[in-house]
């Protein structure tokens, strides 16, 4: 009876929303103002794509770094709007890439004459310090403080806990620099991870303080000083010239009031949300459609995996190979972005990928990577042969390498008496078993595959990057870099992000900029009625299989069947031509790097 109820209560709340999104989203959306700031109080974790938002989101919830970035474009040449504000929450959380690509918007969004306005009650790290030096006037709170300790690389070693234990790491890697495993082999950092960590610290230092200083005017020994002292109290941050007054919210906005109306006292609505905004200016274009060259934005987010598993994935190879081959086959779409945030996953996976872009190039596309905050393993694997490769400057990219193994449990067993006894046929049929190490034939197999592996993967860096071996060799051994360093060592083309990619693009094509290309994001984004649409299924499902003999599902599928029946009809997807291909992989090549904090992530968001 509870999940009865509980089922009608989730029917009632997801039709009235809806019914909401149908209404936001048609031509009773309310309309921007004549005098309008665009406004975004941060308080979930920005997305790399829409679709990795949950089943209730439906305006402000779900917002990805790339709304943001084009809604700053467009704003700055609206006359609607008259300026930016920011609120920074203490949930919030932006990689340091996102932070880069909303920088370089935002300074462009200055550059039409337009004020804007960063609030918050602390600024707890230095990476939100970062984002608030690009805003012609920051504010924080009285009592408020500033946490600009600098930035730390923290790994825990358990070698120890693992011997005590009589646990046995057996793995295996692909050089010096591939440290994937090294938390749980070694007691203590090895030399070579602490020169790649040390050297990356050093860079994302540079990065950041060189870009605060250039936007509050500071010099180096000032911003240093305050860096030192860790925590700064209000009015030390004020005497500094870190921040530029201390305020409360409710006088930010009447300041802001005062600015745009004439009248601190004025209740004429003239503030506007970032997603409306950014949905209202889509619905305006929509109504007066403009010809324009199409370029596809693929989207590959997280571990890279073989097989969707039964739901679509943005970091799989069985959705970003049928996305790479639909285009492919398009007529009115030349050139595709493979759009990277990854720090690697199963080489097979990023084998049939990167088979995927060649097949797209051989088919006359021009294939151009836009990396996010990670690019890294194989994530780089499947980028080397792209036409042109772009990175941020705190992208983590590289890490050519690869490592892999097994735990033996065999010493456990032992202390605390329990005796494993097997039958077996075949003479390795032990490999992978956790209850012995491995034998002197089964190191030498995983070391044939780990080289395999490496050596086809200096390969194809070799051959997608124009090096020689010996180039590709020097790059790789293991070692993450940074965007900033690969730009040097020819890993990477050049700085910039997404919106940089797409300028580009579009001066190849003899155009102006970005604004003269139409975007067509895959996979595509799913609108709030598809989100909540899909959740209904998911209930369907679950209540078919629990219900099955009580009768319960033929009793509600009259109500829930047209709104399934529709979502199937409106998805839209591009048919994947894609053949899966064997999964042969016995390892993960993903990179566990240590957590670097810069940006006051909560606990369970560590950095790649």
């Amino acid at each position: 009876m509870c999940m009865v109820l509980g089922f009608l209560i989730l029917l009632s709340v997801t039709i009235s929303l809806i019914t909401s999104a149908i209404f936001l989203s048609g031509d009773n959306a309310p309309s921007i103002p004549e005098k309008a700031v665009l406004f975004l109080a941060l308080d979930d974790p920005l997305l790399e794509h829409a679709n990795m938002a949950g089943p209730y989101s439906l305006q402000d919830s779900g917002l990805t770094s790339r709304n943001v970035v084009v809604a700053l474009d467009r704003a700055k040449d609206d006359p609607r709007i008259k300026g930016f504000v920011f609120g920074l929450r203490g949930s919030a959380f932006m990689t340091l890439s996102q932070i880069e690509e909303i920088r370089a918007a935002i300074h462009r969004f200055r550059e039409s004459g337009k004020f804007t306005y960063f609030y918050a009650p602390s600024i707890d790290s230095l990476g939100s310090y970062y984002l608030a030096a690009a805003f012609e006037d920051i504010c924080i709170q009285p009592m408020g403080m500033m946490s600009i300790p600098g930035i730390s690389a923290e790994m825990p070693y358990a070698r120890d806990l693992m011997n005590f234990v009589g646990v046995s790491p057996q793995f295996f890697q692909r050089k010096d620099y591939k440290s994937i495993y090294e938390s749980i082999t070694e007691d203590a950092m090895t030399d070579k991870s602490r020169e790649a960590l040390e050297d990356m610290v050093s860079t994302l230092a540079n990065t950041m303080t060189t870009a605060i200083q250039n936007d509050r005017a500071m010099t180096p020994e000032r911003l240093k000083e305050a860096i030192d002292l860790g925590i700064l109290l209000d009015s030390e941050a004020l005497a500094l010239g870190l921040v530029d007054s201390l305020c409360y919210g409710d006088e930010v906005n009447t300041r802001i009031r005062q600015s745009v109306t004439g009248n601190a006292d004025s209740e004429e609505p003239i503030f506007a949300s970032i997603a409306r905004y950014i949905g209202e200016t889509n619905h305006q274009r929509q109504l007066t459609p403009v010809k324009k060259p199409k370029v596809a934005v693929i989207y590959l987010v997280g571990t890279i995996l073989q097989y969707n598993d039964g739901a679509q994935s943005l970091g799989t190879a069985e959705t970003i190979v049928g996305e790479l081959r639909a285009v492919s086959e398009s007529d009115t779409i030349d050139t595709i972005i493979l759009r990277v945030d990854s720090p690697g996953g199963d080489p097979t996976a990023s084998e049939s990928i990167r088979r995927a872009v060649i097949q797209a190039q051989e088919k006359g596309k021009t294939v151009i990577v836009s990396m996010g905050s990670a690019a890294a393993s194989g994530g780089y694997w499947l980028s080397a042969p792209a036409d042109r490769i772009f990175a941020l400057p705190s992208t983590f990219t590289g890490s050519i390498g690869v490592a892999g193994g097994k735990f033996s449990l065999q010493d456990l067993w032992s202390n605390i008496f329990v005796n494993w006894d097997n039958v077996r046929w075949g003479e390795n049929a032990g490999f992978w078993s956790f209850n012995e190490p491995f034998d002197a034939l089964g190191r030498a197999r995983m070391n044939a595959l780990l080289d395999n592996t490496y050596e086809r993967f200096i390969a194809l860096v070799a051959s997608g990057r124009n090096m020689s071996l010996e180039q590709a060799e020097n790059v790789a051994q293991g070692r993450v870099w940074l965007g900033a360093q690969a730009v040097n060592n020819g890993l990477v083309d050049e700085l910039g992000g997404l919106s940089d990619a797409l300028d580009y693009v579009a001066k190849s094509k003899n155009l102006e900029d970005r604004d003269d290309l139409q975007v067509v994001i895959l996979p595509r984004p799913k609108t709030a009625f598809e989100r909540i649409l899909a959740l209904l299924n998911t209930q369907a499902s679950m209540f078919e299989n629990i219900n099955a003999q009580s009768g319960f599902f033929n009793v509600i599928r009259p109500v829930i069947e047209p709104f399934m029946n529709a979502q199937n009809a409106q998805s839209g997807q591009p048919v994947s031509a894609y053949a899966p291909l064997p999964n042969g992989a016995l390892f993960n090549a993903s990179e566990n790097q240590p957590r670097i904090n810069a940006l006051g992530a909560p606990a369970n968001q560590a950095n790649p």
